[in-house]
């Protein structure tokens, strides 16, 4: 008995700020030449959902409730649409998630992640002859911005030379004791931007900019290799107030083939008709030459919503043993406001 496909009459056009669905009328495919043929088969239904609406609505609606469309896609008035896969088994189990048309990194990765939500779905199977049979699907989703869209609020960094990558610095190393004049130490943990597949082995980085010297340091936040979501990390820094300019991270779907360069800004600045002040976009932290500074966790997980939080206690118990020459409960806090 042959699995069927399917191509699902559904395409989800995503505007700037929210979507709708649009219907499409299901195409002549191999259901009608099976029918044909004398093979009787039905479709899986989607469970749940409104009173009175078809499977296709429920699944619709499903697939688009909290799929959002990326920040910066939209800033970019990206257009276009990805196509979905992903099969149903013979025990109403989604199977098999794929895109297999795509449209750019961050795009990609967000259908990808919403549409994982379908693994905890039980479907009703689909079945041919009476028997329970693996469905393929496809699912054209569609992404228009649909005019201009809320825009970036520019600051002096988005104008600046700053976007030139740097290479990362060496960590410190508690052999070295001695910090090297007009440095200071910091020190903190990173939460990072994991995808299904983790983090692939590779590193993920935060840009700073030294806000006195009008030089960009790149901070190597999740080691190569390394699996662990969250880890600490600890550099020598110029001294000077810094600016938390941009994250890089490997993409969920493609892995550290693609990277993603995000702006690390704060909430709530878009659609500003002229470049703000830095305290108003960027989070900042001020470095004294030698001394120790605790600068926080840094919560990097969700899209457009960092955090930066006091956890200094439990950070200094975990890496104390590993820098005997410092005093970590003398350090001062300067966790990025």
């Amino acid at each position: 008995m042959r699995p069927i496909r399917h191509l699902f009459g559904l395409g989800l056009a995503l505007l700037a700020v929210r979507g709708h669905a649009q219907h499409r009328p299901v195409p002549a495919d191999t259901a009608h030449a099976a029918a044909a043929a004398g093979h009787r088969e039905a479709m899986p239904v989607f469970p749940g959902g409104p009173a009175g609406r078809s499977s296709n609505e429920r699944f619709m609606r499903f697939l688009q409730d909290g799929l959002k469309f990326p920040l910066q896609a939209r800033r970019d008035h990206v257009n276009g649409r990805v196509l979905l896969a992903f099969a149903v088994d013979s025990a109403g189990r989604t199977g098999h998630l794929r895109l297999v048309q795509g449209l750019r990194a961050d795009v990609d990765s967000a259908v990808i992640r919403h549409a994982r939500r379908l693994r905890a779905v039980r479907w009703q199977p689909g079945t041919q002859d009476g028997r329970p049979v693996s469905v393929s699907f496809t699912v054209p989703i569609s992404f228009s911005t649909m005019g201009p869209g809320p825009a970036a609020a520019p600051d002096s960094l988005d104008l600046g030379p700053y976007q030139k990558l740097a290479l990362p610095l060496l960590d410190w190393n508690d052999d070295r004791r001695q910090l090297p004049a007009g440095k200071g130490l910091v020190y903190g943990s990173c939460l990072q931007r994991l995808g299904g597949g983790g983090s692939f082995g590779t590193g993920e980085y935060v840009r700073l900019v030294n806000l006195t010297t009008h030089k960009s340091v790149r901070l190597n936040v999740k080691p190569m290799l390394n699996s662990r979501r969250e880890n600490a990390y600890c550099y020598a820094l110029p001294a000077g107030r810094y600016a938390l300019f941009l994250y890089e991270y490997p993409d969920p779907v493609w892995g550290g083939y693609q990277m993603h360069i995000e702006n690390i800004r704060k909430p709530g600045i878009d659609g500003a008709a002229e470049a703000l002040p830095l305290p108003a976009t960027r989070y900042q932290f001020v470095v004294a030459a030698g001394r120790v500074h605790y600068v926080g966790t840094w919560n990097l997980a969700n899209e457009n919503e960092p955090a930066f939080l006091n956890e200094k206690a439990i950070l200094d118990a975990r890496i104390q043993a590993s820098y005997p020459s410092l005093n970590l409960s003398e350090a001062l806090v300067a966790v990025p406001q």
